[in-house]
């Protein structure tokens, strides 16, 4: 087994769990907490899902999916066999995670820690409306860097 074929196979696994976790996520978690904000922040903050620690797992598997796919194109440019499909796939990755780190993690930290920030109730529904639209996008990226280190995986 290559050292190419080791980083492929950790991005892989990688992307999967990172894949089932945002799609669970997005179609049991935050339907939940955005309901009809802010009533809903504060009940999903009293759930059992509420109660669970989301950042704990975040916190260490979202900087390993994105230096695994880095990590991933730099081996297969140093073996010489950069691939266009991988290169794609990592670029998913990395923007997922920066975008998580610099507006999907703050926010939601707003919305459900600090409950809305006492902000007026329609400015929550809409920014929670704006929050799950633009997690269906990243949710896309997510599912763009699984097929594309799939892909890369079988070429």
């Amino acid at each position: 087994m290559t050292l190419q074929t080791v980083f492929l196979w950790l991005y892989s696994a990688m992307a999967s769990l990172v894949f089932g976790a945002t799609g669970y996520e997005a179609l049991v978690v935050h339907p939940a907490w955005s309901r009809k904000p802010p009533e809903s922040f504060v009940a999903f903050m009293g759930t059992l899902v509420g109660r669970m620690n989301l950042a704990a797992f975040w916190i260490r598997v979202a900087p390993l999916f994105a230096l695994s796919a880095l990590a991933s194109v730099a081996v297969a440019a140093m073996q010489g066999t950069p691939n266009l499909i991988l290169i794609a796939s990592a670029a998913c990755a990395v923007t997922a995670v920066a975008w998580t780190l610099t507006y999907f993690r703050p926010t939601v930290v707003r919305f459900l820690e600090q409950q809305g920030d006492n902000a007026p109730a329609e400015r929550l529904q809409a920014e929670a409306r704006r929050w799950i639209v633009l997690n269906w996008i990243r949710v896309a990226l997510i599912a763009v860097s699984w097929f594309g280190v799939l892909a890369a995986s079988h070429s």
